[in-house]
């Protein structure tokens, strides 16, 4: 009885440690307080998701890829946390052994709440000691217009099926919810080669490649099997010389003159199969007719759900066939409107350096606004942030805005690989200004406005770096994007050069605020004598890293919390901030410890 009594009570202690163990690991553990530390042989390579976007409680399967060679333990726990901003949500506890599987499937329910942004992040511990972490996001959106991250498809070779689906699998981690297919179709003014009963199976696109209607049908299918929205590329007003054998009328054109003898063009190389796109007027009704009616067709045999329709930015003086000028802006309203009707499907439009967004934006039901920057007229990191923040206004803040910005324009005529800390600093300034960037797709990172160009790489360091950048846009995007808006708060910190303009050699620091919090966005360009986003000819450096920031924030409420998180550091972890509240003659604000700015620091105040 008595040696019975003993086990009994070995056994209880045992199970009380072992409750007791679990229970400082799930109510104890604090992610926010965890700095991981990174072995060369890590055991999570990698985390990520089976889509690019869900909706509210779908079920959500995320990979957690391991080092088969890890020289640690071959089996183990790993730990899982949902987060939602600073709260944690959900935990999992998962079993590991690599002489199994060397990826690990989980599956979670996604909460009932509509577009929002959570982070999993996934730890490895040896007792209560984090010797590994990967994170990545989940948006749970049922529309992809309320926080679209669009990226592109611009190569159609004779290709399998599962060559493509590498490529939607590769776009899927970085959370890519929509595609443009560039460049797909057979003419501008006839995108359909053949018939709607008899399409062609190979044809040649402008440039003469030769293009696969299979290989655009994989893609289209892959792509939706990842929640990803497949849009139909093609220019407003453009038709090949040729245009007449094909129904289009000359009566349709734009003429830079009121005699109707010359017909504005867009030129083209030589070697393409046209040298030019002749130009028409989007108001005409025979246009409009004609070339809406040809995107029926084509819709009718690939399954798009968008019609991005494309511009040239603004053309001078223009008349009609019978003479009149016209205000070539004046007719995208209504095209738009139109094709919007007629097609039944989502709308795309580009104003090329705003051209024509101010009658767009306010009264057109497009998916969200679109609009491609040049440096002559956007120029800097500040110009990127008055791009999107002009755009907003004019929608009300009511629609996404995605900006198609050219990196290392220069570069890519002579260079091989894209240079990191021009695209960093660039992402970083659009994403914090409330933007999402056209640059990833199936050719790899955009260098110029012919989306097929291969001229620049991206390294390894960059493509993980921009893994970083998009699973942050993803697991923050209701305080970067989600009803947030410009506040007044004065920033200052003490011995550094900060700018309110993103001026060269400072540290760009502004401010935004939503229902509940208050955001600081910290975008390190010291080190740097340009401020120019395009970094023409990639000679931007990695800013000097900022230590022991002392943060003034003129801030009147009381805080509830100060978090930063950033994409730079700790995978896009949260990390609790200490502070004092202090005033001055100015007023009050909040001296805010910042540990470390390398590229972009995120603070938030919880009020």
């Amino acid at each position: 009885m008595v040696m019975r009594r003993k086990v009994i009570l070995i056994v209880v202690v045992l199970v009380g440690i072992f409750i007791g163990y679990f229970a400082y690991r799930f109510l104890s553990f604090r992610p926010d307080k965890v700095s991981a530390i990174k072995y060369q042989d890590n055991l999570i390579c990698d985390v990520y998701t089976d889509k690019a976007r869900y909706n509210p409680k779908d079920t959500v399967k995320i990979y957690i890829k391991l080092n088969k060679n890890f020289k640690g333990a071959r089996k183990g726990t790993l730990s899982m946390y949902f987060k939602y901003l600073s709260s944690t949500i959900d935990s999992k506890e998962i079993k590991y052994s690599l002489d199994k599987n060397a990826i690990v499937q989980v599956k979670w329910n996604a909460p009932k709440n509509d577009f929002r942004g959570y982070q999993i992040e996934v730890y490895a511990f040896n007792n209560i000691t984090v010797y590994d972490n990967r994170n990545t996001a989940v948006d749970v959106s049922s529309n992809w217009s309320k926080f679209p991250r669009y990226g592109y498809i611009a190569d159609y070779p004779n290709q399998s099926k599962s060559a493509s689906e590498n490529t939607i699998n590769s776009l899927t981690k970085y959370h890519i919810d929509g595609l443009e297919f560039y460049d797909w179709q057979y003419k501008h003014n006839k995108p359909l080669a053949g018939t709607v009963e008899k399409p062609e199976d190979k044809w040649s696109d402008i440039a003469n490649r030769d293009t696969y209607g299979k290989t655009i049908k994989d893609y289209i299918d892959l792509a939706h099997s990842k929640n990803m929205m497949a849009a139909n590329y093609n220019l407003m007003f453009g038709a090949y010389s040729d245009y007449e054998a094909d129904g289009v009328k000359k009566e349709w054109g734009l003429y830079k003159d009121d005699k109707h003898q010359e017909q504005d063009f867009h030129p083209l190389p030589s070697s393409w199969a046209s040298s030019q796109l002749f130009l028409f007027n989007p108001a005409n009704k025979g246009w409009q007719n004609y070339i809406i009616g040809r995107e029926k067709q084509a819709m009718s045999v690939y399954k798009f759900d968008v019609f991005h329709v494309d511009t040239l930015g603004e053309r001078g003086i223009l008349f009609d066939y019978n003479g009149k000028t016209v205000e070539l802006s004046d007719g995208y309203k209504d095209f738009l409107n139109t094709a919007k009707k007629e097609l039944s499907k989502g709308i795309l439009f580009n104003p090329v350096g705003g051209y024509g967004e101010i009658s767009v934006a306010p009264s057109v039901d497009v998916d969200f606004l679109y609009k491609e920057v040049w440096p002559n007229q956007c120029h800097s990191y500040a110009d990127l942030k008055q791009a999107i923040d002009t755009s907003r206004d004019l929608s009300k803040n009511k629609k996404s805005i995605v900006l198609a910005a050219y990196m290392n324009y220069n570069l890519g005529k002579s260079g091989t690989e894209f240079n990191e800390p021009g695209v960093r600093l660039t992402d970083a300034s659009i994403f914090a200004s409330g933007g999402a960037h056209i640059e990833l797709g199936d050719t790899g990172m955009l260098c110029n406005e012919y989306f097929p160009n291969k001229n620049l790489s991206m390294t390894p360091a960059l493509k993980k770096a921009m893994r970083n950048y998009y699973d942050f846009s993803v697991a923050y995007e209701n305080l970067l994007r989600d009803g947030v808006e410009d506040s007044d708060n004065d920033i200052e910190i003490p011995n550094v050069k900060v700018s309110d303009s993103a001026d060269a050699n400072s540290v760009w620091a502004f401010s935004k605020k939503k229902v509940g919090y208050n955001i600081i966005h910290l975008i390190n360009n010291v080190g740097n004598e340009s401020n120019e986003w395009v970094d023409n000819d990639g000679d931007v450096k990695s800013p000097t890293i900022q230590s022991n920031l002392k943060l003034k924030y003129y801030f009147s409420g009381k805080p509830k919390k100060v978090w930063l998180a950033s994409p730079d550091a700790r995978d896009g972890n949260i990390e609790t901030l200490s502070y004092k509240v202090k005033s001055d003659k100015k007023g009050q604000y909040l001296l805010i410890n910042v540990p470390k700015l390398q590229y972009w620091d995120m603070i938030c105040v919880e009020k």
